[in-house]
């Protein structure tokens, strides 16, 4: 308790008694009003009734007199009655008149002076037919007078009629002037019409038409029977009565509204100030009482209270404090002993608080408290350190949002609306932020992560506590570490490998863009599942699940390879052969925390070593076979030449069929030479710039030729030019339709569709980027067993009785050496499709025609070089049959040695015929480069059993004017020195 609550009390008092005074006030009024008001309203009800008996017995003062006379009348006729009535009504008041009416509604008869009118016809008019009936205020028909009509209907249709003048009323009601009971009192009458009768005003009726004083136009609020209206600027307050004689006229007695409130005012006047003088005196007493009773204790105890200090000891307050009131000497003792709790409280609290500071100032971590309106109400010794303060002083009762938290990192400002730190707790909800900047005293800012609490009283929140840390040096690691995820990220994404991470419970952690490739799981979706749901892979013989790499790397702790033989099934099902590794991911204390597992699809490198090593295996062969080839075929040259010239020598025509015979076996042991000679190392087809489409079309007509298979083509008109040895893609194309043929022995047919095609790198088969034809032949035969399929290239593997297994071999090396590629699909019971990519040619010169050589016969000197002895012989003996001296020699040394003594002598050698191969010794390659050196103008021709031999190939490249290849029959070798010697 305060003064302030005194003068509130007093105000209170002041107020109640105020209020008091103006409702005694009121009601006084009201009541003296009402009294006064009563007063008059018996007096002018008294004037009314006063008034009301002399107006009716001014209109009807002599109507039973008339009435008497209408029946004393005769029923005669109208003179009669004229007569009559003349002689009767002679009573009436000067200023009336009366006139008779017959039943046309005419005058007949008219009191004087007005018998002019006498003869004169009214319109018709509504007859009263009672006496107590009159008509509406009127001016007379035979004068300027105010009147009112009184019809009384006679026997006959006629009609007796009275002009009342009004202003007999004018003189009976100056009695009322004359008698005034208030003064400026007025009573006037209006007719049932609103048109006035009477008034003493007489400015208020018009004398011709008395329509100046309309009730109609007033407004007269009703207040019972009084009402008020204003005439002249002035209030008049008027008693109104409606009167039954005359029927529907009313009658008014006005005074002005001042004199009722002149008298009211006097009357309450003196009330108001008895009331107060009373009230004035009530309230004197009640203030005296108050300060006695109450507000001297409640200031005595409020001295008291605040003299009270918390950490005295046994302060307490005297009960003479309380001046006797017994309510006051209560509160005393409630606060004396209050008082000793909170002493006592105090002390616990003063302990409490010194250990809670304590604690509070003990922690690393930078706390302080604030209000709901974000004002510093705490703050610890960690916070004053870390954000640069003196003093909790300094913070107490600022803004901590401002001084503190006002911008983001990048110094944008941060609107307090927006703070989670001062905004969260008002909602009742924590908030922990670790992405915010907090500022120091000095300006400077730190990376901060914080927590902030509501505080609770009770169910209401009184403001928040705020606890954060110095984060900067995480920051940097963290971004540091992003730095370094981020280098880590693009390495993986950059390398060609796919890479896979996990945890040490087989859970993916990553996935590089080449993972993600193979195994058609993305990052996001593949981050968390098992390795197994990803990476799955399978043994490509036995189909079974190979064992987690994970689990094999934990359980050895050490780098793993996957088994031989593996596939992937990717997340749309589809396979591929994969090599790969898993290895442990060790921290710094080399324990396991995770495994990286590093695959690469092996597919086409598998294919194209498979491709290597076939091709490998060819070139084996391929030495064996040229080395057999090349002895073999210097056999067959003496052979197939000791029979070619035996041939010519044959006297009986059975000695030329056993002979030809001969010549025919031996020239089927040349075609197996030169397909042995296909895999021979270094050879090359003799290649021309061709189209391939006459020539698939001949080489599989020739295979076909007389067989129940039959053979379509499509082959565009724009196909490409390839560069192609004629003879040995004719021997592919038969090799590939003779096996389509013998795989439909009950007849069918076959497709071969040529067409341009271009090749990417990225494409299967394995080719070098660029233009080819493509060639498939397609049967419809029993096909090729899956399992048999990738060895029908292989040197001698046959599934036929009569095949010797070199066809497809043959084919493939062919195809091989002009820079193409064979593949096969096959179907068991549909058939097969064998396809052939050629590259196209460079060169856009049309094809050149062959020219046919002629025969001529010739005659010179020849030098022969060969390491066999046996092949010497035969060519001796050829060429001294075709007409030439015949000079022989075993390697190139003799050779040189031969040609040069020749020349010497004058004898020289028109042509040299040279072994390209010389085991041990100079062979027909160098022999020819060193002869030419010394002789350009020498003429040599190649012969080798190597016709693949890219010398055999292209000889003027190398020297040489022709070339003849082993074994040969006597018109190859004339037509080869024929060839030189032009």
């Amino acid at each position: 308790m305060n003064r302030s609550l005194e003068r509130k009390i007093r105000h209170i008092l002041i107020v109640v008694f105020a209020l008091s005074f103006l409702v005694a006030a009121g009601v006084s009024t009201v009541g003296i009003y009402l009294t006064a008001r009563g007063e008059y309203l018996g007096q002018m009800r008294s004037q009314v009734n006063i008034a009301q008996n002399l107006i009716a017995d001014f209109i009807f003062g002599y109507d039973d007199h008339i009435l008497a006379i209408i029946r004393k009348c005769p029923d005669g006729s109208l003179d009669e009655v004229k007569s009559f009535l003349q002689e009767e009504l002679h009573f009436h008041n000067p200023g009336d008149i009366y006139y008779l009416l017959d039943q046309h509604q005419r005058i007949v008869l008219i009191s004087p002076p007005y018998e002019s009118y006498e003869g004169m016809t009214l319109s018709p008019r509504a007859f009263h037919r009672s006496s107590s009936e009159i008509s509406d205020v009127h001016q007379s028909l035979f004068s300027d007078k105010t009147v009112i009509t009184i019809q009384y209907p006679m026997a006959g249709g006629i009609t007796l009629v009275f002009e009342r003048d009004l202003q007999s009323i004018n003189r009976i009601m100056s009695f009322f002037d004359k008698s005034k009971v208030f003064d400026d009192q007025a009573i006037f009458i209006l007719t049932n019409e609103g048109k006035v009768a009477y008034h003493p005003d007489t400015r208020l009726v018009k004398s011709r038409h008395n329509l100046a004083f309309d009730m109609r136009e007033w407004h007269l609020p009703a207040a019972g029977n009084l009402f008020s209206y204003r005439l002249y600027g002035q209030k008049y307050i008027a008693y109104k009565k409606l009167l039954t004689v005359p029927q529907g006229w009313t009658i008014y007695f006005s005074v002005p509204a001042g004199l009722l409130l002149s008298h009211v005012e006097r009357v309450v006047f003196g009330q108001l100030i008895m009331l107060l003088v009373f009230f004035g005196v009530v309230y004197f007493i009640l203030q005296l009482s108050l300060n006695r009773y109450f507000s001297r204790p409640v200031r005595q105890i409020v001295k008291a209270l605040e003299r009270y200090d918390s950490d005295g000891e046994g302060q307490m307050m005297e009960p003479g404090l309380a001046c006797g009131v017994q309510e006051f000497s209560a509160i005393i003792d409630a606060i004396n002993a209050m008082s000793a709790q909170v002493n006592s409280s105090n002390k616990n609290l003063r302990r409490s608080e010194v250990q809670s500071r304590l604690l509070l100032n003990s922690t690393a971590e930078a706390i302080y408290g604030i209000d709901t309106r974000g004002r510093c109400t705490f703050c610890n010794s960690s916070f004053l350190q870390m954000m640069g303060y003196g003093s909790e002083a300094e913070l107490l009762g600022e803004n901590m949002h401002r001084l503190i938290h006002h911008s983001h990192a990048d110094g944008t400002e941060y609107p307090l609306d927006e703070c989670l730190a001062h905004k969260g707790f008002l909602e009742g909800m924590g908030s922990h932020i670790d992405t915010e900047v907090f500022w120091r005293s000095d300006g400077t800012g730190f990376s901060v992560e914080y927590w902030s609490y509501p505080i609770f009283q009770g169910d209401q929140i009184i403001g928040a506590v705020v606890t954060f840390i110095d984060i900067t040096k995480r920051k940097q690691a963290e971004e540091k570490l992003a730095e370094e995820k981020e280098q880590l990220a693009v390495t993986l994404r950059s390398i060609g490998d796919a890479v896979i991470t996990t945890d040490t419970a087989g859970r993916i952690v990553l996935v590089n863009r080449v993972a993600e490739e193979l195994t058609g799981w993305g990052q996001d979706e593949a981050r968390g599942r098992r390795l197994e749901e990803v990476f799955r892979i399978i043994d490509e013989i036995s189909r079974q699940s190979h064992e987690s790499p994970v689990d094999r790397v934990m359980k050895s702790g050490s780098f793993v390879d996957l088994a031989n033989h593996t596939l992937l099934i990717a997340k749309d099902g589809s396979e591929r052969a994969v090599a790969d590794s898993g290895a442990p991911i060790r921290d710094s204390q080399s324990r396991i925390i995770g495994v990286v597992l590093v695959f690469r699809d092996v597919t086409q490198s598998r294919k194209i070593q498979e491709e290597v090593f076939k091709a490998r295996k060819l070139e084996s062969i391929g030495v064996l076979a040229g080395g057999i080839a090349h002895d073999f075929n210097n056999i067959l040259t003496a052979i197939l030449g000791n029979i070619s010239l035996a041939g010519n020598m044959a006297v009986n025509d059975r000695q030329q069929a056993l002979l030809a015979s001969a010549e025919k076996a031996s020239v089927r042991a040349k075609g197996l030479t030169q397909q042995l000679l296909t895999f021979a190392k270094g050879g090359e087809p003799v290649t021309e710039t061709s189209s391939v489409a006459e020539v698939i079309r001949e080489s599989a007509g020739f295979v076909l030729h007389g067989s129940n298979v039959a053979c379509s083509f499509v082959i565009p008109d724009n196909l490409r030019l390839v560069n192609i040895d004629k003879g040995q893609i004719s021997q592919v194309i038969q090799n590939i339709v003779l096996n389509a043929k013998e795989a439909m022995p009950e007849g069918g047919s076959i497709k071969i569709i040529c067409e341009n095609y271009h090749h990417s790198s990225q494409d299967h088969p394995p080719l070098a980027a660029g233009d080819y034809v493509r060639i498939s032949i397609a049967d419809k035969g029993a096909g090729i067993a899956p399992e048999i399929l990738d060895r029908i290239f292989d040197p001698y593997f046959t599934t036929s009785k009569h095949g010797q297994g070199l066809g497809l071999a043959v084919t493939r090396s062919i195809i091989a050496k002009h820079g193409g590629h064979v593949v096969v699909e096959s179907e068991v019971g549909k058939g097969s499709v064998f396809t052939i990519y050629l590259p196209v040619s460079g060169d856009s010169n049309k094809i050149q025609p062959e020219v046919a050589a002629e025969w001529q016969s010739c005659a010179g000197r020849v030098l022969i070089m060969d390491d066999e002895e046996i092949v010497r012989e035969v060519m001796h003996t050829m060429l001294t049959q075709l007409g030439f001296e015949v000079l022989a020699a075993r390697d190139g040394q003799e050779m040189l040695a031969m040609y040069r003594q020749a020349a010497e002598a004058g004898n020289p050698v028109d042509v040299v015929i040279l072994d390209l191969t010389i085991p041990g010794g100079m062979g027909g390659k160098e022999a020819v480069t060193r002869l030419l050196q010394k002789y350009p103008q020498a003429r040599a021709v190649v012969a080798s059993g190597y016709y693949n031999d890219p010398v055999m190939a292209d000889c003027a490249t190398y020297g040489f004017k022709a070339a003849v290849a082993k074994p040969f029959q006597l018109e190859e070798l004339g037509q080869a020195l024929r060839k030189a010697m032009e």
